[in-house]
């Protein structure tokens, strides 16, 4: 009874610090730091349950390799991950936000712009509702490149300050 105990507790420490690891990979990824992120990735335990935080370790892994230039690595890890995500007990919609997140982070990385067909047909013909993903999924992992960019003033009107004559 006390063996058990400690085991789930032992297996939940390791599952946080795991993702822990992740977030903070992704973190440094997102600051184009890869040695930082390759770094962070290192303190997550080695033998992981991939249905409950094993996902997210591999994702980052998969992000890392292709932003390291290892494309083929990186798009072989998105496309294992995308096969196994329905194993995980993530909600519908998070995983078709993750599928489809693959699918453009590996068409980013090809050379012809294009994901392999074995990754857009796991994502072809697939609807989400954008409300019900997990916020904090699609902040970790965004669909888009967001740069910020400074707002330029807008142009004045042709005439404005000038003095009205009457």
């Amino acid at each position: 009874m006390m063996l058990g105990r400690k085991r789930d507790e032992r297996r939940r420490e390791q599952a946080e610090m795991a993702g822990r690891a992740a977030d903070e990979a992704v973190a440094a990824l997102a600051r184009d730091d890869i040695d930082a992120a390759r770094n962070e990735l290192t303190a997550a335990p080695k033998k992981l349950d991939f249905a409950e935080v094993g996902w997210k370790v591999a994702l980052a892994q998969a992000l890392i390799d292709l932003k390291a230039g290892k494309t083929k690595a990186g798009v072989q890890g998105l496309e294992r991950i995308c096969e196994r995500l329905d194993q995980t007990d993530l909600s519908r919609d998070d995983k078709g936000y993750l599928r489809l997140f693959c699918l453009y982070r590996a068409s980013e990385a090809t050379k012809d712009g294009k994901a392999p067909a074995s990754l857009r047909a796991q994502v072809e013909d697939f609807r989400f509702d954008r409300t019900m993903i997990t916020p904090s999924l699609m902040q970790r992992f965004p669909l888009k490149k967001i740069e910020d960019k400074p707002v330029a003033a807008p142009p004045k009107p042709k005439g404005a300050g000038d003095a009205i004559d009457l």
